[in-house]
């Protein structure tokens, strides 16, 4: 073995050697041969990356923090990658060093701008020219040819997003100073030809959680059979793997900051890296191919994967492929802020190990087989290290940056003629513009929808006066999207409805993120081109519903047309009595909707609703007396939210949710859980959506890796945020899950969210509900396959799309707001039968299943009218889904447990479910005291069968 190793060393030794021999370079004494002691096989590092240039006035990252980049054992947190990229910046007059924006916990978000000394002085000459470009309405194509001439395309790459994929730090702290110092010819056209942005550390929260994780229970540890945990709970404040799934809604600082620096410097490629798969795979997907993606983009990805493809197989790198990952359907990645806007997005996926040790990997016989697009494979087994993983990496940038050198002047063309494409497809083909009404039941919730939009830039103007076309009239003030603009395809991919093809195979996320479906408002598509003609007057910020207090009287009046925002009303409201109306009323001659609520005359209570009307968009009218309607008190509970440590994501889209609210809860940690007194501490227990399956939701992490803290120390201070522990491991355990059942006993309402109500349905705490089919939707990757391969390979699919749903019960409080029929957003959860009175006790015919007990079902799948199921996206099998429950609202003992068969509170994209979880909190007192009486069933319950 001993030989073999000296031999790798030797022959890498003698691949830089070879390499430096025919460039301008020469190396910095000792990177030659430390490079060749930290790459394990000299079949893993090519000879752009095999030493590292001297310079004598510039500091190398070796020189400056002491070791090579992807040293063994080691990793950079940012306060020293931050350091080394300003005394970077400082040295060179190649490299500039901007601030993009700041984490949640105020870390900076820094990029570094690499380009030669003319590229470098000219940064906003080169930056308003991509502007220009970007908008074809005010550049001809005169004007345009004459930019592209002296413009330069803008590459940048974004590392370190997902925390846990430890190697694009260094490698771009490596790759910065390659560009900066290197003089030879390859490097110096990459700095001729364009302008390279590099973020090192984009989640800068997230990475100074993982190092410190790394120091406290990774390091010197290599045998991956037997690692603890390899992850920090937490990456970011709210979010852990979703912070990639943010592009549409912009919610994270991270993403924020990314899309401003889009907007400003208008990157040609967005390239994202990541780490997962063996042994480098740069993507463009399978397709379907979205359609509202401009071909050229497509034709551009596949060119620059096939190149890398082609540039380091031909240097003998084993394991380099494309295509064979994800359909390039759905656009809603970081990455993804460029497919959008008529630019590149792209990334590679490198063999990461999640840790800076060398390990012995295994690669599945699948990534071990030669395919046309993986035309030299990787061997079934390695020994990998940090250093080969950024040997992959950096010279894939590299051989990205020469390709995209080589194109430049066609890259910027492209980029021109996308933003034309889109721009005339809005002057030539139908629709022409979007419309939206502003009274569309929720004021507030329309102008966030159309906040959202403008995020993105798409332009958006409001009536002056009303419009009239063959679509019908419209008001003034409806706000309208015309489409004559460059994100013309990226406002019709917002607000249509997406079709995935039937025949597609499995998709890697959503197929539906059409805005109108996510927030239940209309955006109403006119092919009357005599819209161009209605005076508009534009946008310039986001627009702002604001209420108001009409009427005379002791008594306020809250009329519920679905409005999202009542329950950060409700705790506005906190100190005063509150009544809700179970029926419909009439007073003064307007009909109140069940649902509405009823504040007689209390003291400051009307300086507290004028301030609350105005802030979130609620119409209160005053009335003399109090209308004679049945109603409950509704109380603003305490509410408790259930985080477990073992997967801490699709929770904190909710605390994410009620912090924008203002809406006060207690954070419930998994010992809290244990600890017990639950009802002497809250009223409702939330326990959302979680990648878990039921053994793993009640253990929690394995006790084998106790103790496990995550609470700040000297060693580790950046734990303990947004919560601390003195022991991560063992989840609930069954003390816990008994006092979940005591909570609801005892009175309690307990809500579960999409797989969280498996521990309700499948853990003991609701009985008589049976699991028909399905599994956890998580990624097929890891251990996670069975349960993945059982959700997404189902009879019965809904990946990710909205389909239709009918009330059971259009009286009970959690059908406030709603119609009858309406639709709601769901991923591949697990299939529920309709309850039964019992379940099987034995083998006899009397003891089989008792009838079916409908009395439980608040919302079943499907339309009763017979409507497609069908909104948004695509189901699959759906005959077996429609009848089924999608929202159970069980008595349990004293209590309650409300279980949704989906997601309301999926990445703060579907705010229009939202206020379906809304009303089971706002109205929890009447549910748990069985206020609203249960539909009888539509038909005799079938006998059981033998």
């Amino acid at each position: 073995m001993l030989r073999r190793t000296l031999v790798g060393v030797s022959c890498l030794a003698l691949l830089g050697v070879t390499a430096i021999a025919q460039s301008s370079d020469i190396p910095e004494p000792g990177s030659v041969d430390a490079i060749a002691a930290a790459t394990t096989d000299p079949h893993y590092v090519s000879p752009w990356v095999s030493y590292i240039p001297q310079s004598a006035t510039v500091p190398s990252p070796e020189k400056f923090l002491g070791r090579i980049m992807g040293a063994p054992g080691e990793l950079l947190g940012t306060e020293k990658s931050y350091a080394y990229a300003s005394a970077l910046a400082a040295a060179s007059p190649r490299v500039r060093m901007f601030t993009i924006g700041h984490s949640e916990e105020g870390r900076e978000i820094v990029i570094l701008a690499i380009a030669d000394e003319a590229g470098i002085r000219d940064l906003d000459r080169l930056k308003a020219a991509t502007a220009a470009l970007a908008d074809p309405r005010r550049t001809d194509q005169a004007a345009a040819d004459k930019l592209i001439a002296s413009a330069r395309p803008v590459y940048y790459f974004n590392a370190a997003l997902h925390s846990d994929e430890t190697g694009s730090t260094e490698a771009m702290l490596e790759l910065a100073y390659r560009l900066a110092v290197s003089e030879q010819p390859m490097i110096r056209r990459i700095r001729e030809q364009l302008v390279v942005l590099i973020n090192p550390i984009s989640n800068p929260d997230g990475r100074d959680k993982m190092v410190d994780w790394f120091y406290r229970y990774l390091k010197g540890k290599t045998d991956r059979n037997i690692l603890p945990r390899q992850s920090p709970p937490y990456w970011s404040k709210y979010a852990f793997v979703d912070i990639n799934r943010d592009t549409h809604q912009q919610t994270h600082e991270t993403t924020k900051a990314v899309h401003r620096m889009f907007h400003e410097w208008h990157p040609t490629v967005v390239h994202d890296l990541h780490e997962g798969s063996p042994l480098m795979m740069t993507w463009n997907g399978t397709g379907p191919y979205n359609p509202n993606i401009d071909p050229i983009t497509y034709t551009e990805f596949l060119e620059l994967s096939f190149h890398e493809v082609e540039a380091m197989t031909a240097m003998g790198m084993p394991g380099v492929s494309t295509w064979n990952f994800g359909e390039a359907f759905a656009h809603l990645y970081l990455d993804s802020v460029a497919m959008n806007h008529n630019s590149i997005g792209r990334g590679f996926e490198t063999f990461g190990n999640g840790s800076a040790e060398t390990e012995k990997r295994s690669v599945s016989p699948s990534s071990a087989k030669m395919e046309w697009y993986r035309p030299l494979p990787a061997p079934r087994e390695v020994t990998w290290s940090a250093r080969d993983n950024l040997n992959y990496q950096e010279t894939g940038a590299l051989a990205a940056l020469d390709e995209s050198a080589s194109q430049a002047k066609e890259m910027l063309h492209n980029f021109y003629k996308k933003g034309w494409d889109s721009w005339q497809k809005g002057l030539t083909q139908p629709p022409y513009a979007f419309l939206i009404p502003e009274d569309q039941g929720d004021p507030a919730r329309v102008a966030q929808m159309v906040g959202r939009l403008m995020g993105q830039k798409i332009e958006v103007a409001r009536a002056q006066n009303p419009i009239q076309l063959k679509d019908g009239s419209f008001p003034a003030g409806t706000y309208v999207v015309r489409l004559d603009q460059p994100y013309r395809n990226y406002a019709v991919d917002l607000l249509m409805p997406q079709r995935y093809p039937k025949d597609g195979e499995a998709p890697y996320d959503d197929v539906s993120w059409e805005l109108p479906a996510n927030y239940h408002l209309q955006a109403i598509p006119t092919a009357d081109a005599s819209v161009r003609d209605a005076a508009l007057t534009p946008l310039t910020e986001a627009p702002r519903a604001v209420g108001r207090v009409t009427g005379a009287g002791a008594v306020y009046l809250l009329k519920d047309t679905g409005q999202e925002s009542f329950l950060a009303a409700r705790y506005r409201l906190a100190g005063f009595d509150l009544k809700i109306a179970e029926r419909e009323f009439d007073a003064g001659g307007t009909k109140f909707p069940a649902g509405s609520w009823i504040l007689a005359g209390q003291a400051g209570l009307h300086d507290a609703i004028a301030s609350t009307a105005a802030d979130l968009g609620l119409d209160f009218t005053q009335v003399s007396a109090l209308p004679n309607v049945p109603s409950h008190k509704a109380p603003a509970p305490r509410i408790g939210v259930w985080v477990p440590w073992a997967d801490t994501d699709s929770i904190g889209w909710i605390r994410y949710s009620l912090d924008q609210r203002k809406v006060p809860y207690t954070y419930l940690r998994d010992e809290d859980i244990r600890a017990g007194n639950l009802r002497g501490r809250i009223d409702v227990l939330l326990y959302g959506h979680v990648d878990l399956e039921l053994a793993e939701q009640i253990e929690g992490l394995p006790k084998t890796w106790s103790p496990m803290p995550f609470k700040k120390t000297a060693q580790t201070p950046s734990f303990g945020t947004p919560a601390e522990s003195e022991d991560i491991t063992g989840g609930i355990g069954y003390e816990g899950l008994a006092q979940i059942q005591r909570f609801i006993d005892d009175g309690g309402l307990m809500v579960t969210l999409g797989s969280g109500s498996m521990l309700a349905l499948e853990g003991g705490l609701v009985r008589f509900v049976r699991r028909s089919s399905g599994g956890v939707p998580r990624s097929g990757a890891g251990g996670g396959g069975a349960s993945s391969a059982a959700s997404q390979q189902a009879a019965t699919r809904t990946p990710g799309a909205h389909v239709r749903v009918t009330f059971d019960r259009a009286d009970h409080p959690i059908a406030y707001g709603y119609p009858l029929h309406t639709y709601v957003f769901r991923q591949n959860f697990p299939l529920y039968n309709v309850p039964r009175h019992w379940l099987r006790m034995a083998y006899c015919t009397t003891c089989l299943d008792g009838p079916e007990d409908r009395s439980g079902v608040v919302m079943e799948w499907g339309d009763t009218e017979g409507k497609p199921f069908v909104e948004s996206g695509q189901a699959w099998g759906e005959e077996n889904l429609i009848g089924r429950p999608a929202i159970l609202d069980m008595p349990v003992g004293k209590g309650h447990v409300v279980s949704f068969n989906f997601n309301p509170m999926h990445r703060d994209l579907n705010r229009g479910d939202q206020r379906l979880l809304w009303n089971a909190i706002l109205n929890w007192q009447a549910i748990v005291a069985g206020n609203t009486k249960p539909a009888e069933s539509a038909a005799p319950a079938p006998e059981p069968e033998d």
